[in-house]
């Protein structure tokens, strides 16, 4: 037998499945996400705005506020700038004025206690003990805080980039975001160990923000979400993160949990409050002041979350032979910005970008376009907008066709065969190739490309794979990855990688 697989070492220079074994690899223990390949890689933010809101978050709470009126405590105490020795004399200080952010803090240890003392032992297998405040006190520090928010957008967050560090304001953020932010951080910190943080900590998180996500079932749904869900919002972000966290952990029960539990929790509440049919309202165009760009940004990150929370489904589905939540067809949003676009640092830099991005608004929603690539009709004729797409247009459309894979090859789907599920991965290979040949000629986004959509291709690979393995009669040994049930473990697919190999 003869898989196109076999043909791909000939056609191309390197492992076409460097990251998917990697992540799979029962060998690897740490960083499955390969975080590390990603932040070594990453560009070199620009921290002063982030250090600015530090600095402001940290100024203490004046107790002469009230009788000197106008005057501010930075008058009558000189205040270094949030620089490494001042965050490393912070608890001194904060002896002296506790600060907002110090507040915020201590107040999140005290819940994370709370949560840990309601929560049995039987919940996590991680979760040993109940966290006392001893526990949590050399790790939520100030001075922490600062390096894990640095370290959490040079890493984590190009996987799952739902959260705008250039107007990220760590003295405004809700405790579920700063929360899942901090402790992403910390797990990403070069300099600190596992030992650092305390053993069920990650869980007894998890916990606290699912019940803040459970809370949102009685949030009203709005004619336009974007506009009036500013904690909603934050709290779905933190659940998303803490839910990719936990995957990384490679511990089978909490996998199981975060697949069975709060991930269709998670994708419920986002039903419920619109974001999968979300569309526009702005149109994409030179902002005149700062706060059209900020309500540019804040109907950008809706769409993010709908985005990638599909595409949390797509890899549960992927990775664990999950049954899909959410299907490609409900998908009615429209697709998020390019990376470049999201990621510029100012509503100057935003501006300069706009004309290059402009057609990427004319874009139709998801489930448009794979009914489109799911249309044989055509099957010879380009797209029109084809060339609009990015990298990540592109991953999350590999993840849809793969999911119709899956419940096609499930018997889910009578009405949409293999054969047409080929000839839409076969478009897509198309679209693939003139994007990726396009950034190369004009180094568009290239040092951008930093998350899982560098990887998109190696899923139409796997994708592939599985189609042709699926059509295959006599198979002289058991295809574990191909069989419908659904697992906690990577082995099988790491199992049929190698069988790829093989074959």
């Amino acid at each position: 037998m003869t898989l196109a697989l076999t043909s791909m070492n000939s056609s191309r220079n390197y492992n076409p499945f460097f990251f998917l074994l990697h992540l799979t690899d029962p060998l690897i223990k740490r960083d499955r996400l390969a975080i590390a390949e990603t932040a070594g890689s990453s560009i070199r933010r620009n921290l002063e705005t982030l250090n600015s809101t530090l600095e402001d978050a940290l100024l203490p709470n004046n107790p002469l506020q009230s009788i000197l009126g106008d005057f501010r405590a930075m008058d009558w105490f000189p205040q270094p700038s949030v620089t490494e020795d001042f965050l490393a004399t912070d608890y001194i200080f904060d002896d002296c004025f506790s600060s907002k952010l110090s507040n915020q803090l201590h107040q999140l240890t005290v819940e994370i206690v709370e949560t840990s003392e309601s929560m049995t032992t039987g919940n996590c297998d991680q979760h040993q003990k109940t966290l006392e405040m001893a526990d949590l006190a050399s790790l939520f520090t100030i001075s922490n805080l600062s390096a894990f928010i640095s370290a959490f957008f040079h890493s984590l967050h190009w996987h799952l980039p739902v959260v705008h560090f250039p107007t990220f304001d760590p003295g405004q953020v809700s405790n579920p975001l700063l929360l899942a932010i901090f402790l992403a951080g910390a797990k990403y910190t070069n300099t600190r160990g596992e030992s650092d943080i305390p053993p069920g900590l990650l869980c007894v998180a998890e916990e606290h923000i699912f019940r803040r996500v459970a809370n949102l079932s009685t949030t009203k749904l709005l004619e336009n979400p974007a506009a009036g869900l500013g904690s909603a919002v934050e709290t779905i972000q933190a659940a998303l993160i803490i839910e990719m966290l936990q995957f990384a952990q490679d511990d089978v029960q909490t996998r199981r949990r975060i697949r069975v539990v709060r991930h269709p929790c998670l994708v419920s509440i986002i039903r419920s409050l619109g974001f999968f049919s979300l569309r526009r309202r702005m149109m994409l165009e030179v902002c005149c002041d700062e706060s059209r760009w900020r309500a540019l940004i804040s109907e950008e990150i809706c769409i993010r979350i709908a985005c990638w929370a599909f595409l949390a489904d797509g890899f549960l589905t992927v990775c664990f032979k999950n049954h899909p939540v959410l299907s490609a067809f409900e998908m009615a949003c429209d697709f998020p910005w390019s990376t470049e676009l999201f990621e510029a640092e100012s509503v100057t830099s935003f501006n300069k970008l706009v004309p290059t991005y402009a057609a990427e608004s004319s874009l139709p929603p998801l489930r448009e376009v794979v009914t489109k690539l799911l249309n044989n009709s055509d099957a010879d004729n380009p797209l029109p907008w084809s060339h609009s797409m990015s990298e990540e247009h592109l991953l999350i459309l590999i993840y849809g066709i793969s999911s119709f894979a899956f419940q096609a090859r499930a018997g889910l789907f009578g009405h949409i065969s293999l054969n047409t599920i080929k000839q839409a991965a076969s478009k897509w290979k198309s679209i693939w190739e003139s994007i990726t040949t396009g950034l190369c000629h004009l180094n568009k986004e290239k040092a951008l490309h930093l998350g899982y959509s560098k990887h998109a291709e190696e899923l139409w690979w796997l994708l592939n794979a599985t189609l042709e393995a699926s059509t295959v009669d006599n198979k002289t040994e058991s295809l574990r990855y191909l069989e419908s049930g659904e697992t906690d473990e990577l082995t099988n697919l790491n199992e049929f990688i190698q069988w790829c190999y093989k074959t």
